[in-house]
């Protein structure tokens, strides 16, 4: 077993154990990391932080196509944010470096493959017929394109010219190829998906068990077809699943939806929030890899002597994208302008918002009250000096810009959206939620905390304890018990083949084809009205014979919706059942 360092009272202080990691190879699964980034990719790299000096080697694989990685590495060790001893493993660096001659020769693709075998990989196909992406003075990529301009694929080669992938051009169709300094082909997939699977494989240890930490959920539904019972793929959920409302049967956002599908594919699907998850359940039943993991905060001790706060100042740390609404938050400033002309809005970040946010100030009249600082490394600290904070966002997972401002004694004025700030901010006692998207819901808040300094300066300690209590400890504690119960369920993980499902009247029959125990299966007969919080259960009785499942049910709401949900450990099935139509008999 591997014990925490560095991020835990020692047993002898406290009667308890460190927190301790099922033994085994762990790995943070990225899709890529970029300098600059928001909340997401800093939480990432704090976790792999505490992770370090939790005793774990934890590298951390990324599967962009880059030249090099070294600036982003470079610039995450001087920002703090990623420390000297980390490993930051790119797919392409690692190829490129890699010495390949061990593995066995491979059959060349088939026909009708990006490049044909004949060309492949050395294919010359005329100075129109490719693009030559370079850096560092060499051709690291080569783009070939077919005799209408379109990029057929894409040709990695190392600083001595040779080739060492052949890919699709930036789409998951298609054939894959990796190449030793010979040009021998030692990995034919189809896809990008087998290129990173075939990777990430490199990468494991020939025994032991294998913990993959993810939190690209693209490169991560790819992952989960790895048939290794060695590995347990666990995913973190950063944001809402859901668009719209963000109610549990809303649509899901597209960026979701492929792994919505595929959720059987994971040994542990981590919410931020136990809202999010309750969404989760109430979508497609009680899986078992349904898990909450929070967010934690970087503890640090307040400064000495303690900086002043500024009346009227407010800061945001944010990206300046749509998602945060900042438009909302210029507007609240503007509503607080004549009342308070100490009032000044404070914003730390960059993005493509900027200059129509600009303009936007400019518009109502408040271009000189807000101040846009861009990206600043470490902003945060500035939360020592700010009066308030404002979160304004569409939707938010669980806001490490909360945890931060909590943990500085700066209350936060949030709107109320899914799902992380209703669970971090007790409403009234150490900060305040609004109603979301309404601005001047939030400017009337702010007013009344101005006006009630005593009310406002009550909140800061409680703030800090607030963020006190989602601590390193407690995080690595969730994670080690998560890692534990998954690879414990391994032995309890099913395959669903097929369902048939045939439905008469408000009775239904479920035929069902899958590798597990048919004694496990839970099924169940719903319905609901539109705005309901969760869906009720209409089943009155199940009887099982086997692997055929017939369901009866009483009738449900008028106008509802209803559905056959089926659920069996892993995984799950669902039908809709349509509507029917009253037929009148005229006279």
């Amino acid at each position: 077993m591997l014990y925490a360092r560095g991020v835990s009272p020692t047993p002898a202080a406290t009667g308890e154990p460190a927190t301790r990691f099922p033994d085994g190879a762990w790995f943070s699964i990225v899709g890529n990391v970029r300098l600059g980034a928001g909340g997401q990719t800093r939480m990432v790299l704090l976790r792999h932080r505490l992770f370090l000096q939790a005793g774990l080697d934890f590298p951390i694989l990324t599967y962009n196509p880059v030249p090099s990685y070294e600036p982003v590495r470079a610039g995450l060790v001087a920002d703090g944010l990623l420390l000297p001893e980390s490993r930051l493993v790119n797919l392409h660096e690692d190829l490129r470096a890699r010495d390949l001659s061990s593995l066995p020769e491979v059959e060349t693709p088939p026909a009708g493959s990006p490049l044909p075998a004949e060309e492949a990989p050395r294919s010359s196909l005329g100075a129109a017929g490719r693009v030559d992406d370079v850096e560092d003075g060499y051709v690291w990529r080569r783009r070939h394109l077919d005799a209408a301009g379109q990029e057929i694929a894409w040709e990695y080669l190392r600083p001595d010219g040779t080739p060492y992938a052949v890919t699709p051009p930036d789409v998951m169709e298609g054939h894959t190829r990796v190449l030793d300094r010979d040009g021998r082909t030692v990995m034919v997939g189809d896809g990008l998906g087998d290129l990173w699977r075939w990777w990430t494989r490199l990468q494991l240890p020939p025994s032991g068990d294998v913990y993959l930490v993810s939190d690209s959920r693209f490169v991560a539904e790819e992952l989960g077809l790895i048939d290794d019972p060695r590995v347990v793929l666990m995913h973190q959920m950063h944001n809402p699943h859901l668009r719209g409302e963000r109610r549990w049967d809303s649509e899901f956002l597209p960026s979701y939806a492929s792994l919505m599908a595929h959720l059987d594919r994971f040994d542990a699907i981590n919410t931020l929030t136990e809202r999010q998850r309750q969404d989760l359940r109430r979508r497609f039943g009680a899986l078992d890899q349904f898990e909450v993991i929070a967010n934690p905060v970087e503890a640090v001790d307040p400064p000495e002597p303690r900086p002043t706060r500024v009346p009227g100042r407010i800061v945001v740390i944010a990206r300046l994208h749509p998602q945060k609404q900042l438009d909302k938050a210029i507007a609240a400033i503007a509503r607080l302008a004549d009342a308070f002309p100490e009032a000044r809005l404070d914003l730390y970040g960059d993005g493509p918002e900027e200059e129509r946010l600009r303009r936007l100030a400019d518009e109502l009249g408040v271009g000189d009250r807000v101040i846009f600082h861009g990206h600043v490394a470490d902003a945060a600290e500035q939360l020592w000096t700010a009066d308030v904070a404002w979160l304004t966002s569409r939707f938010e997972g669980y806001g490490l810009f909360i945890l931060e401002a909590r943990m500085r004694e700066c209350p936060v004025l949030a709107f109320d959206v899914p799902y992380g700030p209703a669970e971090q901010i007790a409403h009234g006692v150490d900060g305040m939620l609004v109603p979301a998207g309404d601005d001047a819901a939030l400017a009337e808040a702010t007013a009344r905390l101005w006006q009630d300094r005593g009310r406002l300066e009550a909140m800061r300690p409680r703030a800090r304890a607030g963020a006190v209590a989602h601590g390193h400890e407690s995080f690595l504690a969730d994670w080690a018990r998560v890692a534990r119960d998954a690879r414990a369920r391994k032995a309890t993980r099913v395959r669903l083949q097929s369902v048939d499902a045939t439905v008469e009247g408000r009775s239904a029959r479920l035929v069902v084809d899958g590798e597990g125990d048919p004694a496990d299966i839970v099924v169940r007969w719903e319905g609901w009205l539109p705005g309901d919080e969760e869906p009720g259960d209409l089943t009155v009785g199940v009887e099982r014979d086997g692997w055929t499942f017939t369901i009866r049910a009483e009738r449900g709401p008028r106008g509802g919706r209803e559905r056959l949900l089926l659920s069996w450990h892993n995984t799950t099935w669902q039908r809709e059942i349509p509507r029917r139509r009253r037929r009148w008999l005229r006279r």
